[in-house]
């Protein structure tokens, strides 16, 4: 009985997160394609310097409006944090790190090679290393802490005591 809910739960979890997930998408669609189309005219820029545009960012602050700073440099850390809890949880190979980070990479190179590609904006390595950190981030936390949890869980259930007076044998009774 007890493990039907388990399973219902487990089930119920995993439907919330497709449905997060997908809803995620539109809103990253909507952000990083529909938005864009009346800012960008073909805008065909690029940053291949690590730390060169989050360093003008933090350096020069005072140049850019509040808006464009924060967008840049925590709108980037925040982006894809969805990804570090929704993609492990909805497939469990992602749950192993390095496949995790490849995938990341992957999704985060084709975000800014599409943006270069459409002049939807600019391709910017250190928005790759800002996208990647935050998602990476929420990865290693959330995996952490619910890995701790599980085993901590684990630990506390009550081990079935055996009675050995009660135990039958093909011979019979003890």
């Amino acid at each position: 009985m007890q493990s039907e809910r388990i399973i219902g739960l487990r089930r119920l979890i995993k439907l919330c997160c497709w449905i997060l997930y997908i809803l995620y998408l539109f809103v990253l669609f909507k952000y990083l394609v529909l938005d864009r189309l009346h800012f960008y005219g073909g805008n065909r820029s690029y940053n291949l310097i690590p730390f060169d545009s989050i360093s003008q960012y933090l350096n020069n602050k005072e140049k850019y409006n509040n808006n464009i700073w924060f967008m840049n440099l925590v709108g980037n850390l925040i982006m894809l944090m969805p990804f570090g809890v929704l993609l492990p949880m909805l497939y469990s190979e992602l749950r192993k790190l390095r496949i995790f980070i490849v995938l990341l990479l992957g999704i985060n190179l084709s975000i800014e090679i599409g943006q270069y590609m459409m002049g939807l904006g600019s391709f910017d390595v250190d928005d790759v290393i800002l996208n990647a950190s935050g998602a990476l981030a929420v990865y290693l936390f959330i995996w952490t802490v619910l890995y701790k949890t599980l085993l901590r869980i684990e630990a506390q259930k009550p081990t079935k005591q055996i009675n050995h007076n009660n135990i039958q044998t093909r011979g019979g009774n003890r």
